[in-house]
C-alpha cells in the first residue's frame, strides 16, 4: 500500500508539473497578441500623423507658396498719335507704385498705379496743349527664363482719368475723362531689386483724340 500511495502521489506531482509548465504558453500567446494590437495602434497613429502633417504641407504650399513685393519706379513717357501732334511732341514723365505677387518660375501679378505729366507745348494751329493723368493697371507677368536676371512679357487692362487743358488765343478750356488703358510691354529684371521695362498704352481722350503712349520705366522693389 504504502508503494501504491507513493506512486500515486507521484502520478498525481507529475501531472500538476505539466499543467503548470503549459499554462506560461496561452499567457505568452495572449502577451504577442496585445504587442501586435498595440503595434497596429502606433502604426495608424503614425500614418495618420504623416497624413495630416501632408495636408498642412499642402496647405502652406498652396497659401504661402507665392511671395509679394512692393516697389515704385520712375518713368518717361512719349506721347504718340493725336496726343503727340497736340503737345508738339512734348516728352513727359512720370512717377509710380506697384504691388507684384509672384506665383513661381514663370508667372506674377502686379498692381499698378501711376502719375503722368506732360509739358505744355509750342502752340500747334493757335492752340497750346497741356495733359496729364492717373492710371491703375493691373498686369500679369510672363517670364521668359528662370535666374536672378529675367526677361519677361507685359499684358495689362486698367483705367486712365485724363486731365487735358488747351489755350486758344487767350481763352482756356479744360476738362476731365476717364477712359480703358490697355498695356503691352516687355521688361528686364536686371537685379533682384531693380527692373527696367518698356510699355505701349493705348487710351483716348474722346472718341476721336487718341492718348496712345510709349512709356520706358525704371522700377525698384523694396
Amino acid at each position: 500500500m504504502p508503494l501504491a500511495r507513493s506512486l500515486s502521489f507521484l502520478s498525481l506531482g507529475l501531472i500538476c508539473a505539466t499543467l503548470s509548465a503549459q499554462d506560461p504558453a496561452p499567457k505568452t500567446t495572449e502577451k504577442t497578441a496585445e504587442v501586435k494590437v498595440e503595434a497596429t495602434k502606433v502604426e495608424d497613429s503614425c500614418n495618420r500623423c504623416e497624413s495630416r502633417s501632408r495636408r498642412r504641407a499642402s496647405y502652406r504650399h498652396f497659401h504661402f507658396g507665392r511671395s509679394s513685393t512692393f516697389g515704385a519706379y520712375v518713368q518717361g513717357v512719349l506721347p504718340l498719335r493725336d496726343l503727340k501732334d497736340a503737345l508738339d511732341r512734348r516728352t513727359g514723365y512720370g512717377l509710380g507704385v506697384q504691388w507684384t505677387s509672384d506665383y513661381g518660375d514663370w508667372h506674377a501679378s502686379r498692381t499698378r498705379m501711376e502719375w503722368n505729366t506732360f509739358p505744355e507745348g509750342s502752340a500747334v494751329a493757335g492752340t497750346r496743349t497741356y495733359a496729364k493723368n492717373f492710371t491703375v493697371s493691373w498686369d500679369h507677368l510672363f517670364k521668359l527664363n528662370k535666374g536672378e536676371t529675367q526677361a519677361y512679357l507685359v499684358a495689362g487692362v486698367g483705367g486712365a482719368r485724363w486731365y487735358q487743358e488747351q489755350n486758344t488765343g487767350g481763352l482756356r478750356y479744360s476738362h476731365w475723362t476717364t477712359k480703358p488703358a490697355i498695356t503691352a510691354g516687355i521688361g528686364v529684371q536686371i537685379a533682384q531689386r531693380v527692373n527696367l521695362e518698356a510699355r505701349y498704352v493705348a487710351s483716348s481722350i474722346n472718341k476721336t483724340f487718341d492718348a496712345n503712349t510709349l512709356q520706358t520705366s525704371l522700377g525698384w522693389r523694396f
